[in-house]
């Protein structure tokens, strides 16, 4: 598959090989970043889809997921927040909530869907400023929407949802070739079991949560941490080499969904012809004015708060109380696990030991 460029347009050749005919390219020019996005979205929502039995959706930006969302019935306020004006079918309930985590992020996303594309999720896409999509399958109605998407530029990948790779994978990078085993780990409740904390109990619900966290960090740039809620990942903060630089930007994004989830939107009804990156704006102009940097995050109940790898400080521990987290779910391995332990004890939250670091490049 020949594409656009590489990584920047200078780099004017790239392609794609895959002799298992697993990935199609269906419309559009797709450049290495697309591809990259592509096939770490699918992976995610196809593992998350098949652990929770769940429709899922991600919006991914720069091999990173902006959000993530299981499908859920929306409120009044969902809709109004995420700028809904439609009925929605339950996929396309998933992708509205996992754009609506950071529709800032998410400007020029690429989307990967674990169901096959409704004319539903067609519609709603087809008023966003997307680069490409990624799904198992394509009502034809649907399709031909997408198609004239960009002026017929529209990036849509199918993929065999049937398709395992092979146990060895392999890239190369400045002329010499590594290899690995690749990361075919399974997230299941038995990685959730090792309660450290005096508080033990973990609701069904939040077990959920936990799991999802765990499949987007699996997929995420590291280091990583991740805010999930009632089957939506709210704040993700990735890349970072400080872990509470990673703490503070997943718990911050997620107070600003949350300060966005209750914001009174009448005051849209005064923009009716703004284009919706317009809307964006003025919403995260009001969210200023309403709430600036108030934390309101710790007045919603349910939080978890994840990590890809061990906390070598309580700090984190502490920035996590500050913003109501209840419930966390992380490797250990710090020599100051015990610290972490007792203030977490102090706080009345629940660490998990995952055992299980999930770094990812």
């Amino acid at each position: 598959m020949k594409l656009k460029y590489g990584m920047n347009p200078n780099q004017d050749y790239a392609e794609v090989i895959d002799p298992s005919n697993a990935l199609q390219l269906l419309n559009g020019k797709p450049s290495i970043i697309n591809v990259l996005d592509a096939l770490n979205a699918w992976q995610l929502v196809k593992e998350a889809s098949d652990e929770l039995g769940s429709q899922c959706s991600t919006s991914f930006k720069h091999v990173t997921p902006s959000g993530v969302a299981l499908s859920r019935s929306l409120s009044d306020q969902e809709k109004a927040a995420y700028l809904i004006k439609k009925p929605l079918s339950p996929l396309a309930s998933a992708y509205a909530r996992a754009r609506g985590t950071d529709r800032l992020a998410s400007f020029g996303d690429f989307i990967a869907l674990s169901h096959q594309l409704d004319e539903e999720t067609a519609s709603l896409i087809k008023t966003e400023v997307s680069d490409g999509i990624i799904a198992p399958a394509y009502d034809p109605a649907a399709l031909e929407t997408l198609k004239a998407k960009k002026k017929g530029n529209y990036v849509v990948f199918a993929i065999d949802p049937d398709f395992i790779p092979p146990d060895i994978e392999s890239r190369e990078l400045f002329g010499i070739t590594i290899r690995q085993k690749r990361n075919d780990l399974k997230i299941t409740d038995a990685l959730l079991q090792n309660v450290v904390t005096k508080n033990r109990d973990i609701p069904a619900a939040i077990l959920s949560d936990l799991k999802l966290g765990m499949i987007t960090l699996k997929f995420t740039q590291s280091n990583s941490i991740c805010v999930v809620n009632n089957g939506h990942v709210i704040g993700i903060g990735s890349g970072q080499q400080s872990r509470i630089l990673c703490s503070g930007l997943a718990l911050s994004k997620a107070n600003v969904w949350y300060q966005k989830s209750l914001l009174d939107y009448a005051f849209l009804k005064e923009q009716p012809d703004l284009k919706r990156t317009e809307l964006d704006q003025l919403i995260e102009l009001k969210r200023q004015e309403v709430y600036g940097d108030k934390v309101i995050l710790n007045e919603l109940e349910g939080s978890c708060l994840l990590s890809d790898g061990f906390f070598p400080q309580k700090d984190n521990i502490e920035l996590a109380h500050k913003y109501g987290i209840k419930y966390i779910a992380t490797p250990m391995g710090s020599i100051r696990d015990q610290e972490i332990i007792d203030a977490a004890d102090s706080y009345g939250m629940r660490i998990v030991n995952t055992g299980t670091r999930l770094f990812h490049h």
